[in-house]
C-alpha cells in the first residue's frame, strides 16, 4: 500500500492515446509528475518513471503527435510554467517553454494542445490577475509567445482544452466564471468566440477533462467531463449535430478527485475513486461504461 500512497489524494490527471497504447501522468506527494504506460498491459508509475517535478499540488495537462512528440504541462515551485518534453528522438528533457518563467497564479490549472498533428502549440493557464491566458508555440523561429486573453475566472478554475482538423483548426476550451458556471470558447479559423456550452456545475472548482474525435458533421464527438455535487463526475456530449446534451458517464469518486479522458475508438476515463486508496481507476466505453482497470500502478 505504500507506492500506493505516493499518489496523492487529488492527484492531478492527463492522458494522451496512440492507437492502443495509452500513457498516463498524475502526481504524487513531493510533486513529481509520474508516466504510467499502457502497452497491452499496465506498468510504469513508479518513481523512476518521474519525467519533471512541479510544486506539491501541480495541476498536469498532456498532449501528442502520436508518441514522436509529447508534451506534458505543469506549474513550477516559483509558480511559473513549467514543460516536460519528449520526442521520439531525444526521449525526455526540460522544454523551452520552461524557461520563459511565465508567471501564474499560485492556484492555476494548466490546459496544452498540440494542433493540426503538427508541432504547433497552445497552452492556457490562470495568471495573477485571474484572467485566463494562452502562450503560443508557431515554431522555432518565434518560439514561446503570449497569445489571447479570455477575461476573469473563478480563482482556482480548472481549465481543459481540446482540438481537431488542420484548415482550419477547431479549438475548444472550458473554464468556470465565479458563478460556478463552466463556458466554452471556439477558435474555427476566424478568431475566438463564444460557444454553446455554458452550464452551472453547483460546484466551485469542478474537475473538468475533455477530448474529441473525428473532424465533423456526424463523426465529430466531444466529451466534456466535470466534477458535479455529491463526489461525483458527470459528462457533456457532442455529437456534431443537435446541440449539447448530458452524457451517460456518471460516476462516484473521491473528494477533490480530478479527471482526464483519451478518446475513441474505446473512450477511456481516468478518475480517483478511493479503490485501493489513492489509485486511479480507469472506466471505459464498450457499448456501456465499466471499470478497465481497477487501480493503474504503482497500485
Amino acid at each position: 500500500m505504500a507506492a500506493v500512497n505516493d499518489i496523492i489524494l487529488g492527484t492531478a490527471l492527463a492522458a494522451v492515446r496512440r492507437s492502443n497504447s495509452i500513457r498516463v501522468y498524475k502526481t504524487d506527494a513531493n510533486g513529481g509528475v509520474r508516466e504510467v504506460q499502457y502497452e497491452g498491459r499496465w506498468m510504469g508509475g513508479e518513481p523512476r518513471n518521474t519525467v519533471a517535478t512541479g510544486k506539491i499540488g501541480t495541476p498536469l495537462s498532456a498532449t501528442n503527435n502520436g508518441f514522436d512528440n509529447i508534451r506534458v504541462y505543469y506549474v513550477t515551485q516559483d509558480n511559473t510554467l513549467g514543460e516536460a518534453a519528449y520526442d521520439a528522438n531525444t526521449g525526455w528533457y526540460n522544454g523551452l517553454l520552461t524557461a520563459k518563467n511565465y508567471e501564474v497564479a499560485p492556484y492555476s490549472s494548466v490546459a496544452g494542445i498540440f494542433l493540426g498533428g503538427q508541432t504547433i502549440l497552445r497552452v492556457f493557464c490562470q495568471i495573477p490577475d485571474n484572467t485566463i491566458q494562452e502562450y503560443v508555440w508557431d515554431g522555432a523561429s518565434t518560439g514561446w509567445t503570449v497569445g489571447s486573453n479570455y477575461g476573469p475566472a473563478l480563482p482556482g478554475t480548472q481549465i481543459a482544452a481540446t482540438t481537431w482538423g488542420s484548415n482550419p483548426w477547431h479549438l475548444r476550451l472550458y473554464f468556470q466564471l465565479e458563478d460556478n458556471t463552466v463556458v466554452e470558447k471556439c477558435w474555427d479559423g476566424e478568431g475566438w468566440n463564444p460557444g454553446q456550452l455554458c452550464f452551472n456545475t453547483g460546484v466551485p472548482r469542478s474537475a473538468l477533462g475533455v477530448t474529441s474525435w473525428g473532424v465533423d458533421g456526424a463523426s465529430l464527438g466531444i466529451r466534456l467531463y466535470y466534477g458535479a455535487s455529491g463526489d461525483v463526475i458527470r459528462e457533456k456530449a457532442w455529437d456534431g449535430q443537435g446541440g449539447w446534451y448530458e452524457g451517460g458517464f456518471s460516476q462516484q469518486c473521491m473528494p477533490g478527485s480530478n479527471v482526464a479522458a483519451v478518446p475513441l475508438d474505446i473512450l477511456r476515463v481516468y478518475l480517483q475513486n478511493g479503490t485501493r486508496g489513492t489509485a486511479v481507476t480507469e472506466f471505459k466505453w464498450a457499448g456501456g461504461w465499466d471499470i478497465g482497470f481497477a487501480a493503474l500502478p504503482p497500485a
